[in-house]
This record gives C-alpha cells, sequence and structure tokens, in this order.
C-alpha cells in the first residue's frame, strides 16, 4: 500500500489534461491543416519523480530522483533537437530541388516558393511561405520562424535569405543561388546523420553507466541489505544520497558536453 499510492499519485499527474487544447480546426476555409503535437508530460515529470522520491527516500530522495530525472529530460531534448536539425536541413534540401525544378521549367519564383511551402511543414514550410510573401508584397525576406529554427539551420535559413535577396534587387538568375545552398544543406545533412552516428556507441556506453547505481541499489535491496532503508531513514544516508544523485548529474552532463564539442568540432 506504501508504494501503490505514490504510484497511483504519479499516474494521476502524468495523466492530468493539459490546459490548451490538443486540436484545433482550422478557422478559415481552405487552410492547410496544422500538425497536432501529441501532449507532453515533460513539465509533470520532475513533481512526479518528487513526489515518487519523497514516499521511497524521504526528503533527499525528492530531491535526487527530481533533480536526475530533470537532467535526464534535458538531455534527451538536447538529441532530439540534434536530429531535428538533421531533418529539418534534409527537407530543406529537398525543398529547394523542388523549387529550382519549377523555376527551370518556366514557373515564377512567387508560385515556385508557394508550392514548396505547400508540401513542406513547420519551420521549413514557414521560410517557403516567407519568401513566396516577399515577391508577391515586393519588400525583403521576412525573418518568420526564424525564431523556432534549428540552430543549425538558422545558417542556411540565412544563406536562402541574403540570395534571394540578390537575386530580386540585381536581377541574378535564382537557380544557381539557390543550387548553392541546397548543396550546403545537403552537406550539412549529412555531416550531422555522420556526428549522430558516431556518437550513438558513446551515448549508449554513457545510458548504461548512469543506470549501473541503480541496479546496484536494486541488487543490493534484492540481496536482503536493504540499501533502500538506509538511504531513507540514516541522516548519514540521505547525506550520501544527495552527493550521489549530484554526481551522477554531474557525470551526464559532463559527458553531454564531450558529445557537443566534438559535434561542433
Amino acid at each position: 500500500m506504501a508504494v501503490a499510492l505514490p504510484l497511483l499519485l504519479v499516474t494521476a499527474l502524468l495523466c492530468w489534461p493539459t490546459p490548451t487544447p490538443a486540436r484545433r480546426l482550422a478557422s478559415e476555409e481552405g487552410a492547410r491543416p496544422r500538425s497536432v503535437r501529441p501532449r507532453s508530460f515533460r513539465p509533470l515529470a520532475p513533481w512526479a519523480a518528487a513526489l515518487f522520491g519523497w514516499t521511497l527516500l524521504g526528503p533527499a530522495g525528492a530531491v535526487s530522483v527530481s533533480l536526475v530525472v530533470t537532467v535526464m529530460l534535458r538531455t534527451g531534448e538536447r538529441s532530439a533537437r540534434f536530429a531535428e536539425t538533421a531533418r529539418a536541413l534534409t527537407e530543406l534540401a529537398s525543398g529547394l530541388r523542388m523549387m529550382t525544378g519549377e523555376l527551370r521549367s518556366g514557373a515564377v519564383p512567387e508560385s515556385a516558393a508557394a508550392g514548396v511551402a505547400a508540401e513542406t511543414r513547420g519551420t521549413v514550410s514557414t521560410v517557403f511561405e516567407g519568401l513566396a510573401v516577399a515577391t508577391r508584397l515586393g519588400g525583403p525576406a521576412g525573418s518568420g520562424g526564424h525564431e523556432r529554427c534549428p540552430d543549425g539551420l538558422r545558417p542556411v535559413v540565412e544563406r536562402l535569405r541574403r540570395c534571394w535577396r540578390l537575386s530580386e534587387h540585381y536581377g541574378v538568375a535564382p537557380v544557381g543561388l539557390l543550387e548553392a545552398v541546397r548543396l550546403d544543406a545537403e552537406q550539412r545533412a549529412r555531416l550531422a546523420r555522420e556526428v549522430e552516428a558516431k556518437l550513438a556507441g558513446p551515448r549508449a556506453t554513457a545510458t548504461v553507466l548512469t543506470g549501473l547505481p541503480v541496479l546496484g541499489l536494486l541488487l543490493g535491496q534484492a540481496s536482503g541489505a536493504d540499501p533502500l532503508g538506509v538511504l531513507a531513514t540514516d541522516p548519514v544516508g540521505q547525506l550520501l544520497l544527495l552527493v550521489g544523485a549530484v554526481l551522477l548529474c554531474a557525470g551526464v552532463l559532463w559527458i553531454r558536453r564531450l558529445t557537443e564539442t566534438a559535434v561542433r568540432s
């Protein structure tokens, strides 16, 4: 009963409804449907972990488990953003290939950019839509979606907008400029995939090493040594639990720093 109650409370927190609706209908007829993002429970995860840690290991357990879960979630978010950058670069290169094909077939730049915006999604769609609007209104290419651009995508997007402005201002044929941007995006996407593949092994090793202390606690508990009881009731055990959690998080952050250094180099 002592374990079932916190588990039920954790489940209730994770199932708590979000204040914003998960789906919205398009308000205008003919508007493109927006992709529906799955509901995220990440903001509630540290609180649920703290509640579980308090019940199982006392006050130090609440702080330790919440800290470890928060660090793990941040690390997972960074890995997800890196993968999203590679995907966005690949989609941008595909859109540029599609656009140059339409321009070679005689399409005007505005309709070509609008067509690519309709075929893509997310930040890439916003970029091409901004190019189409800028051509239609006769102004500079806007920066719509720049705030949501992954860090690895921003240099390519800025180069695309500069080439677009150069083509409109000086009357340069846009096909050659867009081809150069497409090759740059493809090379960056290929490099990102190669780096991700090379770092898969070290990241898996780091995940295994991070889980070893938890495995040791479970083995000790199964063998009758009762390490959880010592950590939960003894003041020295509470202190050791905090120190161990801090060292574990420091190790995870250091591994993340090493992998990010490898990515930047």
